[in-house]
């Protein structure tokens, strides 16, 4: 598959993914609402990375628009990450997730770390929209999961030189 039908089938895969998200009572937060969420954070003494988390509840959402309310509510705050299996994946995920792959950053392992039961992954298949939130601990475990350590590489601006 070439770069750009991958880069297109995942950002279509997130598409679809935000959409049925929605109807499972999440949220993706704004920058101003993240900026709040790291900021709460910080005051609690706590690091929230902000790219390593991708959704909140709808019920969450309103806390989340005024630090001054956060700070009331941060306590019962959950973050999630989402991993998502595409509409149009051959081969077919398992009830128990068996078959799903997916990166796990720095960011999200660093997240899952620092807020224990207050971060929850959610692996979600396209194909029939069922969804599974589990924790950290329930799949980075060498007997329930093959794990390859990588490196992600984006450059983010022109200038490379030959």
């Amino acid at each position: 598959m070439s770069n750009t039908k991958s880069y297109n089938t995942g950002k279509q895969n997130e598409n679809d993914s935000w959409s049925v998200m929605r109807e499972h009572g999440f949220a993706r937060p704004t920058p101003k609402q993240r900026e709040n969420l790291v900021a709460a954070y910080f005051m609690k003494g706590k690091t929230l990375k902000p790219k390593g988390f991708d959704l909140i509840k709808e019920s969450d959402v309103e806390a989340t628009n005024s630090l001054h309310k956060l700070l009331k509510t941060i306590d019962n705050i959950e973050l999630f990450e989402l991993k998502t299996a595409g509409k149009k994946r051959k081969k077919a995920i398992g009830e128990d997730w068996s078959g799903l792959g997916f990166t796990l950053t720095s960011s999200e392992r660093h997240n899952a770390e620092t807020f224990g039961n207050n971060f929850k992954f959610i692996f979600l298949n396209l194909k029939n929209n069922s969804i599974h939130k589990c924790s950290l601990k329930d799949f980075f475990l060498p007997e329930v999961s093959n794990i390859y350590p990588t490196w992600s590489i984006f450059i983010k601006k022109e200038g490379l030189t030959s």
